[in-house]
Protein backbone atom coordinates (compact mmCIF):
# COMPACT_ATOMS: atom_id res chain seq x y z
CA UNK A 1 0.00 0.00 0.00
CA UNK A 2 2.88 2.35 0.64
CA UNK A 3 4.05 2.22 -2.98
CA UNK A 4 0.59 2.29 -4.54
CA UNK A 5 -1.29 4.71 -2.29
CA UNK A 6 1.23 6.30 0.06
CA UNK A 7 -0.32 4.49 3.03
CA UNK A 8 1.99 3.13 5.70
CA UNK A 9 1.08 0.74 8.48
CA UNK A 10 1.62 0.84 12.21
CA UNK A 11 2.71 -1.97 14.45
CA UNK A 12 2.20 -2.04 18.21
CA UNK A 13 2.39 -4.46 21.08
CA UNK A 14 -0.79 -4.47 23.13
CA UNK A 15 -0.37 -5.64 26.71
CA UNK A 16 -3.10 -6.94 29.06
CA UNK A 17 -5.41 -4.08 30.00
CA UNK A 18 -4.47 -1.98 26.97
CA UNK A 19 -7.12 -0.75 24.55
CA UNK A 20 -6.57 0.20 20.94
CA UNK A 21 -8.96 2.64 19.30
CA UNK A 22 -9.04 2.50 15.51
CA UNK A 23 -10.56 5.51 13.72
CA UNK A 24 -13.81 4.87 11.87
CA UNK A 25 -13.23 3.62 8.36
CA UNK A 26 -9.59 2.74 8.96
CA UNK A 27 -8.67 -0.73 7.73
CA UNK A 28 -6.97 -2.79 10.41
CA UNK A 29 -5.96 -6.28 11.35
CA UNK A 30 -4.71 -7.94 14.50
CA UNK A 31 -2.62 -10.98 15.33
CA UNK A 32 -2.73 -12.68 18.70
CA UNK A 33 0.64 -13.81 19.99
CA UNK A 34 -0.99 -15.94 22.69
CA UNK A 35 -4.48 -16.88 23.85
CA UNK A 36 -6.52 -13.74 23.20
CA UNK A 37 -10.02 -12.38 23.64
CA UNK A 38 -10.95 -9.63 21.21
CA UNK A 39 -13.89 -7.32 21.79
CA UNK A 40 -15.09 -5.09 18.99
CA UNK A 41 -17.75 -2.41 19.08
CA UNK A 42 -19.01 -0.76 15.94
CA UNK A 43 -20.09 2.82 16.44
CA UNK A 44 -22.10 4.89 14.02
CA UNK A 45 -20.89 8.49 14.06
CA UNK A 46 -23.19 11.34 13.06
CA UNK A 47 -20.78 12.10 10.22
CA UNK A 48 -21.46 8.65 8.74
CA UNK A 49 -25.23 8.80 9.17
CA UNK A 50 -25.93 10.61 5.89
CA UNK A 51 -23.89 8.10 3.90
CA UNK A 52 -25.50 5.17 5.70
CA UNK A 53 -28.99 6.38 4.76
CA UNK A 54 -27.92 6.45 1.10
CA UNK A 55 -26.69 2.83 1.07
CA UNK A 56 -28.79 -0.04 -0.19
CA UNK A 57 -30.88 -1.71 2.51
CA UNK A 58 -30.97 -5.13 0.86
CA UNK A 59 -29.33 -8.27 2.26
CA UNK A 60 -25.92 -7.23 0.90
CA UNK A 61 -26.42 -3.61 1.96
CA UNK A 62 -26.36 -1.88 5.31
CA UNK A 63 -26.17 -4.20 8.34
CA UNK A 64 -29.31 -4.13 10.46
CA UNK A 65 -27.52 -3.12 13.66
CA UNK A 66 -26.13 0.00 11.98
CA UNK A 67 -29.57 0.88 10.62
CA UNK A 68 -30.94 0.44 14.15
CA UNK A 69 -28.27 2.81 15.50
CA UNK A 70 -29.20 5.35 12.84
CA UNK A 71 -32.90 5.07 13.67
CA UNK A 72 -32.04 5.53 17.36
CA UNK A 73 -29.98 8.63 16.57
CA UNK A 74 -32.84 10.15 14.59
CA UNK A 75 -35.35 9.35 17.34
CA UNK A 76 -33.10 10.90 20.01
CA UNK A 77 -32.55 14.05 17.92
CA UNK A 78 -36.29 14.51 17.33
CA UNK A 79 -37.04 13.93 21.02
CA UNK A 80 -34.41 16.48 22.04
CA UNK A 81 -35.73 19.02 19.53
CA UNK A 82 -39.27 18.59 20.86
CA UNK A 83 -38.05 19.13 24.43
CA UNK A 84 -36.34 22.37 23.37
CA UNK A 85 -39.49 23.56 21.59
CA UNK A 86 -41.67 22.73 24.59
CA UNK A 87 -39.32 24.79 26.76
CA UNK A 88 -39.84 27.81 24.50
CA UNK A 89 -43.58 28.08 25.30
Amino acid sequence: LRDECGVSGWSLLQLPGDAVLVPAGAPHQGRGLSGTISVEQQFLSPESAVRLRQLDTGPAGTPRHLRAQLDGMIFAAVREALEVLRGCQ
